[in-house]
């Protein structure tokens, strides 16, 4: 196994230092955990797998929502960011969602394992894994299976862009957990600052992050592997609506990465159900983008599909 440790903690260094906070001594504490306790109606680590014990995902549901009532909420599915390597399911990051509570979503965060723990295409197929547990638990959990919304972030854009448009050619279809009666695909997808490709539109990351998530050191020996990884080589006419937003002054991931996303999917099913939004003056996981009016932005388009 290459060893990328020197690298990481690097980055775990640089994230204390730049948010001074001497607590920072984790991947896992490079963004920081929510008060999940403000928001009562919940169910916590749920398993949805069993290879890693990352395989667990939450629950938020709206406030006064009882599953025993037999209501069937629409759901939406968040897959963290953090360069495949760092991050959580239950972070400050997840909290701008909850807002989906007010507009009577069930709201679920995905935990998924990281890498160098695990290597692609593993987190792609965990977060179809997921998915398919859901519909297969929707009963259970209140959640309507025909109203899937799955969401990502800079690296969980990826891994959700993926495991939605994968579901179109059959690449990564065998259930890694079981339950292939069940449908992976999502009804809607929302991606933000996604890194989606590693040939096209520009690229930011260190190629350190690239060897960490395929576990190899010369990429070029993975061509085909790597071309495969990136969503776009699995777009087609049968791709569902997707939401995509990226701040122009990204300086972690190009926001030509979420351009060049757009315009193959609007070749494949037209403007009419996907949606780009370019946020001038703003920056990766930028606090602008999680601001309550942008996020109901968002889930207006979202309301068009699974409301």
């Amino acid at each position: 196994m290459i060893d990328f440790s020197k690298e990481i903690a690097a980055t775990i260094k640089e994230t204390a230092s730049r948010l001074q906070d001497s607590s920072i001594t984790t991947v896992e504490d490079m963004i920081r955990p929510m008060d999940v306790s403000k928001y009562p109606n919940h169910i916590l680590d749920i398993p949805y797998g069993t290879r890693t014990d990352a395989e667990k995902l939450d629950i938020f549901y709206p406030e006064g929502f009882s599953r025993e009532s037999g209501g069937k909420l629409p759901a939406f599915l968040e897959v963290h960011g953090s360069a495949w390597y760092f991050g959580q399911k239950r972070s400050v990051e997840f909290e701008p969602f909850l807002y989906g509570r007010k507009r009577g979503y069930a709201v679920i965060s995905i935990g998924y394992s990281l890498c160098p723990t695990v290597h692609y295409p593993m987190p792609a197929q965990e977060i179809k894994g997921a998915t398919r547990f859901l519909r297969s638990k929707a009963d259970e959990f209140g959640i309507d299976p025909d109203r899937i919304v799955l969401w990502g972030g800079s690296a969980g854009a990826h891994l959700a862009a993926l495991a939605a448009a994968s579901c179109d050619t059959g690449f990564l279809d065998k259930d890694i957990f079981g339950r292939d009666e069940y449908s992976a695909k999502p009804n809607a997808l929302g991606l933000w600052y996604g890194c989606y490709d590693y040939y096209e539109n520009g690229k930011y990351l260190a190629d350190w992050i690239y060897q960490n998530l395929f576990g190899a050191e010369d990429l070029s020996r993975l061509e085909n592997i790597v071309k495969l990884s990136s969503p776009l080589t699995h777009l087609t006419g049968m791709a569902c609506p997707t939401y995509l937003e990226a701040g122009r002054n990204d300086s972690v991931v190009p926001y030509t990465q979420s351009v060049g996303y757009y315009d193959r999917l609007v070749r494949y099913v037209g403007e009419e159900n996907c949606s780009l939004t370019i946020v001038e003056e703003c920056d990766h996981a930028d606090p602008k983008l999680f601001a309550e009016d942008n996020v109901a932005r968002m889930f207006d388009f979202f309301d068009r599909y699974v409301k």
